[in-house]
This record gives structure tokens, sequence and C-alpha cells, in this order.
């Protein structure tokens, strides 16, 4: 186990072994490594030969979720007790709940002398100036110590602000506190919330907002399809903001009211951002639906390979990782993107030799394909939520097994679906387009147009490899490579090659106009 693992939760258990002397040390040095406390031992006394029934008070420290985590806990032992191949029985587990109050914080100032008491009745103008004064020691406190204080009341953190500390300034007799500008004394009754509780609500009410931002998005988009599109969603939208309420009523113990309102304000503006996202695409631009999804699935992806990291250690999960990274790395040698331009200009009967492509655009190729063949990182997100979850613990062949099914599937369906055969169906349309005289789309440096092609000299003195060539003809101009031309012919439904020196190529707006020159 890394030195370095974060524990994030602390289990008791009370765990009976009949075993000997040896199995006994066996298992409590096995504890010793896994940094778990024995707090109490009683049984025995066993021998070498002779096995007794031992119990121990033992505390299981582990990272993961506090879902599932009693379970996760006895499963853990009983990997050690298997490891070892004790007879070992887990009578009980339970958590241990440390989690401190989340004391409202005080500020230190010193009052300014122009505060005490006059001697004499002052003028309305010096009661002003008072005023003025005390409200920017307290709002403002230029005259703060900087000693920051938790307490649950006033004269608690008055009492702390007097105090001297080793090595501090010792405070002065002018020394009083201040809450935060706007906060008010906390109520004698006031329930106190807990540190880590309040920071893990606060982190789910984050992650509500997002869904309510998402599904409003996508919502906005299926609106004019009717309820029946879009009701799941709905379901989702509800659930994401009652949700949300229940963790503001938490966040702000003691006011529901307050607690209600910030729920109603976040749904408003949450759908306000989301249906903003959605309409906010011009024609031909990408919906904002769609990309919130992609940005939340590569969200929830990183977040289950992060998991995954923080139950093992980055000396176990890089040789998972590496082979996500090594198409990054290949990057550097941007041809081996060319295998979608490959497939694509094999629509139009061509070769990579026939058309250049830009390095810049081979080298986003390469990185679209790799993101294509990384969409098993999906089955690896997978396995990082189940080891978060406690439900890989025991038996972890079985995880393992269908991780690496899920990820062999996954895998050759993006390399495939969303890589190789999207390239093979891009150059299928851009053909059909061609051939029905449309405008054609650009793909990874490959920007097809429509030309209108004048012969330098005589046109029979122009070799032409690939059929015959008519100047009154619209040609669809793939590109060129050496100085030679590839023209695509619709009528023909063939390419031309030509020498570029011998052309004079002439941009057409309309693909359908003919070419001849008029008289």
């Amino acid at each position: 186990m890394s030195a370095t693992l974060k524990f994030d939760q602390r289990a008791i258990a009370v765990v009976e072994l009949l075993g000997t002397t040896t199995e006994c040390d066996d298992f409590e040095q096995a504890l010793r490594e896994r940094r778990w406390p024995i707090l109490q031992k009683e049984g025995g006394p066993s021998t070498a030969l002779t096995a007794r029934t031992t119990r121990y008070l033992l505390e299981c420290r582990f990272p993961g979720s506090r879902v599932n985590a009693r379970r996760g806990a006895r499963e853990r032992i009983e990997v050690v007790g298997d490891e070892l191949q004790l007879d070992l029985n887990v009578e009980v587990t339970d958590l241990v709940v440390r989690d401190p109050e989340d004391r409202p914080v005080w500020f230190a100032y010193e009052r300014p002398a122009a505060d005490d008491p006059p001697v004499s009745p002052p003028t309305r103008r010096a009661r002003w100036q008072r005023r003025v004064r005390r409200w920017c020691a307290e709002r403002l406190a230029p005259y703060r110590t900087g000693r920051h204080i938790s307490a649950l009341s006033r004269s608690r953190a008055e009492e702390l602000a007097t105090r001297t500390l080793p090595g501090s300034v010792i405070p002065s007799p002018r020394v009083t506190v201040r809450r935060p500008m706007a906060t008010p004394d906390p109520d004698p009754g006031a329930v106190i919330g807990r540190r880590r509780g309040e920071a893990r609500d606060i982190v789910k009410l984050c992650h509500a907002a997002a869904a309510l931002m998402i599904t409003s998005s996508l919502i906005a988009r299926l609106w004019p399809q009717g309820l029946a599109a879009w009701w799941v969603l709905g379901v989702m939208a509800v659930t994401a903001l009652g949700l949300a309420a229940h963790w503001l009523t938490r966040i702000l113990p003691g006011k529901p009211g307050a607690a209600l309102g910030a729920t109603l304000a976040l749904g408003v503006v949450m759908a306000a951002v989301g249906t903003k996202i959605e309409s906010s695409g011009g024609p031909g631009a990408p919906p904002g639906a769609l990309g919130l999804v992609l940005v939340a699935s590569g969200y929830v992806v990183f977040t289950g390979i992060r998991l995954l990291v923080r139950q093992w250690s980055w000396r176990v999960v890089a040789p998972w990782l590496l082979p996500a990274v090594l198409p990054l790395a290949l990057g550097f040698f941007p041809s081996l993107g060319l295998g979608l331009h490959a497939l694509y200009l094999d629509a139009f009967g061509l070769n990579l030799e026939d058309v250049e492509i830009p390095r810049l655009w081979q080298l986003i190729a390469t990185v679209r394909l790799g993101l294509a063949v990384n969409l098993w990182l999906i089955a690896l997100a997978g396995l990082g939520y189940m080891q978060h979850l406690h439900w890989c613990v025991r038996d972890r062949w079985v995880g393992y097994t269908l991780l690496g099914f899920f990820a062999v599937v996954l895998l050759l369906n993006g390399a495939w679906n969303f890589g190789l055969q999207t390239a093979a169906r891009a150059g299928a349309g851009a053909v059909q387009a061609a051939a029905s005289g449309k405008a054609v789309d650009a793909y990874f440096g490959i920007a097809p147009q429509w030309v209108c092609v004048r012969p330098i000299g005589p046109a029979d003195d122009i070799h032409v490899d690939g059929g015959e060539f008519h100047p009154s003809r619209p040609y669809l101009k793939i590109g060129d490579a050496s100085g030679t031309a590839v023209l695509w012919d619709p009528a023909d439904k063939g390419a031309l090659k030509m020498p570029m020196d011998k052309l004079r190529i002439i941009p057409v707006d309309e693909p359908s106009k003919s070419c001849a020159l008029s008289s």
C-alpha cells in the first residue's frame, strides 16, 4: 500500500481468529503493514502447535465511500485471512464517525481610541464620526490584530482574542472581536453543522446544479418534439432539484425558508443557463446540449479513473493507463492519423499520394483517432466506481473479467464506429453530395471545392490521367500534390489528375452552373 494513500473511512471490527502463535503473528504483521492498529487482544494462550481462539478489536482504515463501507471493511479483513490461509471470522464491523463542529468564525481587532466614552457630551458631528469609525473598525477592521478565532459565542471569542499565546504579541486591552461582514452573531441555541459534512453537501449541491443545467439544455433541445420526447429528462430535473433542496437544508440548518428560496433560485438560474446554452448556437454550429453532455461524460470518466488511482496507487494504475497515453505520445507522428484520410479519399477512388494533407491536420486527425480508441477508458472508470463503492474487494477476478470484456468491446467499437467508419461515412456522403451538385464539407484538411478549369494553351496538349477533360463542365477540386491537381467529375463519377501549371482554376459558388465560355 502506498505511503501517501489517503484513508477516507475508519471502521472498528471484532475479529475471531482460530490459530497458533505463528498464525497470530502473521495476522498481526499483516495488520501493521496496512497500518490497521490493534486496539485490544483477548484469548489464548496458544502455542506453535496448538490452536486457540483469539479475538481482536482492530481499526480498519481504507479509502472509498461511506456507502457500503461496513461491508467493505469486513471483506478487506477477510481478504487478509484468505491470503494467509487463516481460520478467521469477522464478527462485527461499524464505522468510526469523527466530524468536528463547523464553529462560527471571528476576527480580532483593536478598538480605536476615539471609541472610548467621551468626557463631555459630544456634538452631532462627533457622534457621526464615532459611528463611522466604529463601523470601519467592525466591518473593514483597519485595526485588526490578525488573530483568527473559532468559537460558539462572542464571550468565548473575546476570551480567546485576549489570551496570551507563546511567541505572539501580547493583546491590547482594546482588542475585541467581530463576525465576517454582514454576518450576525450566532443564536445561543443555533444548530451547528459539521465541518466535513457541510463540505460534502456543497460538492453534492454543485453536482445537482450541473445536472439541472444539462437536463434543462436537453429539454430545450427536445421541446418542439412534445412531452413524450423529454418527460424522462423532466423527472431527472425534478429529482435533482429535490436533492438540491435536501442538501441546502443541511447546509442552512434551522432555516427552511432560506433553503427553499435558495433551491428555487438555483433551479431558475440553472434552467435559464442551460436553455441559453442550447439556444446560443448559430446555424450549422453544434448544439450546446451535446457539448454539455460530452463535457459531463468526460468528467464522469475522469472522476472514475481518479477514484481508481486513490484506491490503488499510480504505480499500479499506470500500466492500465499506458495504452490511453500512447495515442497522445504518438501524436508527435501525425502520419498515424492518415488512416482517416485514406478511407475518406477511397470513396473518390484516390490514394493518400494524390492529395497533400497539412501536418497540422494530420496531428488533429491523430488526436481524433486516439480519442476514439480510448473509449475503453469508460470500463476503467467503471472499475474505479466499483472500487470506491466497495463492490470489488473480494473475488476481484469477477470485476476484472468484466473490465476486460467491456474494455475490448469499447476498444473495437470506438476504433471502428467512432474512428474508421466515420471516415468512410464522411467520404460516401461527400461523393453523394458531389454527384447531386451540392457543396461538400471539408474533412480534416481536405477541402473539396467546386471550380471551373480553363486550359492554358490547347486542351488536347494537356496530359489527363483518369478520364477525359471537358472545360465546359464544373469539377470538384479535391486537392493537389506535387504540382498535380485532382479533379472529380460528377458526370463520369471519376477523378482526373492534371498538371496545375497547364490549368487556370476558378472557384465557383454554384456547382450546377456550366463552365462554358459565353459567346
